[in-house]
């Protein structure tokens, strides 16, 4: 039979600011001793881009969405993880994966024996948690006594930051898209060959949308307008009738540190075939990269025979995974 404890109601305050929860603002299950958070900060979707292998393109590209639910669903734990945890969450996740996608685009797919092959999957974590609920292993607990409300209090910072901190360090990845406008071979007399490459980095719509609703509902949640404990303002257009900014209060500085380091990132851009990584200073951080407009051309010189068999030029955004500190 399964054990279930309903979800009470209940108020608690911290020294800096007064909040209240309700049963249907957080939801706390524990699932083979691992501690799964959900409150109103986590979004409806989650868009994620994750790498999978395997022998065949079908296999590799299900590996990759497995990845993309685990990787989607980790912001929700908020239990310390021992490595026989990290298993448990490993396996829980790929029994219930199945249905948490909502949909998914391969970026690309590559090798022969071994195939590997990138995916943007749009993950539904609510549905998760709808499957798991489901689960005779799952027990729900919540309380109304001083314990169970520094526990909330607890976690929902926790989960705060882990959320954020996961759609900033996507922002490199899966936030910006790329597009070449022309690559041109530019006369010289040297021996290398000069190669002048003409891009454009910008926002994907989709996920800078996603960005903008979670930003705003952590502006909501945390009392941002009202309140000013460790404020991050961003701001990611010019104001006008509809804003264009918000105003987040992370309670913590290490969690405030953490923001400003994603935003004021430099963009980093890969051109693959060659090899080659760029870092740039971005005005207003990275959301300058639509309100500043982003177009460069890189002129890059090539001994030629490391051009002989080229046939083509892609660019990729992101060279490489911003680290943070963990609060």
């Amino acid at each position: 039979m399964r054990r279930l404890i309903a979800v009470s109601f209940l108020v608690f305050s911290t020294t800096v600011s007064a909040q209240q929860f309700s049963g249907f603002d957080y939801i706390s299950i524990v699932f083979s001793g691992i501690r799964i958070f959900f409150s109103e900060s986590v979004p409806k979707e989650m868009i994620v881009t994750t790498t999978g292998t395997g022998k065949t393109r079908e296999e590799a590209i299900n590996n990759a969405l497995v990845s993309s639910v685990q990787e989607a669903i980790g912001v929700l734990i908020v239990s310390d993880q021992t490595a026989e945890n990290n298993k448990i969450v490993r396996d829980m996740i790929a029994q219930y994966s199945s249905g948490v996608v909502n949909k998914y685009e391969v970026k690309q797919c590559e090798g022969t024996s071994t195939i590997v092959c990138s995916v943007t999957a749009t993950v539904a974590p609510w549905t998760f948690q709808r499957k798991l609920l489901g689960d005779s292993k799952s027990i729900v607990v919540n309380g109304n006594d001083l314990q169970a409300q520094h526990l909330t209090a607890r976690h929902t910072l926790i989960q705060r930051y882990k959320l954020t901190e996961y759609y900033l360090s996507q922002i490199q990845q899966s936030g910006f898209d790329v597009k070449i406008k022309s690559v041109n071979i530019v006369p010289s007399m040297s021996e290398n060959a000069t190669i002048e490459i003409d891009y454009q980095v910008y926002w994907n719509p989709e996920f800078k949308a996603s960005m903008i609703r979670f930003l705003e509902k952590l502006e909501k949640d945390t009392a941002g307008e009202k309140q000013n404990n460790q404020q991050v303002y961003i701001q990611w257009a010019p104001t006008g009738f509809f804003e264009n900014r918000v105003r987040i209060n992370t309670y913590d500085e290490s969690y405030r540190k953490m923001m400003l380091r994603y935003l004021n990132a430099p963009i980093s851009v890969r051109i693959n075939e060659l090899n080659t990584c760029e870092y740039f200073e971005q005005p207003n951080g990275v959301f300058g990269v639509d309100w500043y407009g982003f177009h460069k051309k890189k002129t890059i010189s090539v001994a030629p025979v490391g051009i002989k068999k080229l046939q083509k030029i892609s660019i990729s955004t992101g060279c490489g995974k911003l680290v943070t500190t963990n609060p």
